[in-house]
């Protein structure tokens, strides 16, 4: 278990946490929701990986042994349940992230609000 890596990870991943709750917190930043979405998403990425570590488990793919496992993969290998309530939550957030990063969303912050409450 390489604890430096751990460390850092959960270091960077509360700095991820803070920098999604700030935006959010910034009323006159029109963009704040798909903020964050980005950063919530990429603190529960490293979050997950030092879990994952700590656990044992690797995190990079089998066949290109630099390349780290998406966050995706991440909750699939953390959440085995597929129905389970944080996971749902993480996988709407996901959702939420990846359109943004695509396309355009709509702003229904009335809709995303508890998901995201949820999810800090």
């Amino acid at each position: 278990m390489d604890k430096k890596l751990i460390n850092n990870l959960l270091e960077k991943s509360q700095e991820a946490f803070l920098m999604a709750i700030e935006i959010y917190n910034k009323p006159t930043i029109s963009y704040r929701l798909e903020g964050f979405a980005f950063f919530i998403c990429n603190a529960w990425e490293l979050l997950l990986k030092a879990k994952m570590i700590q656990n044992g488990e690797s995190i990079y793919f089998s066949d290109k042994p630099n390349r780290t496992i998406s966050l995706e993969g991440c909750v699939k290998k953390v959440f085995t349940n597929e129905k389970a309530p944080l996971r749902k939550n993480l996988e709407k957030i996901i959702e939420l992230r990846n359109t943004s990063t695509h396309f355009i969303t709509e702003e229904y912050e009335m809709v995303y609000i508890p998901l995201l409450q949820a999810c800090v």
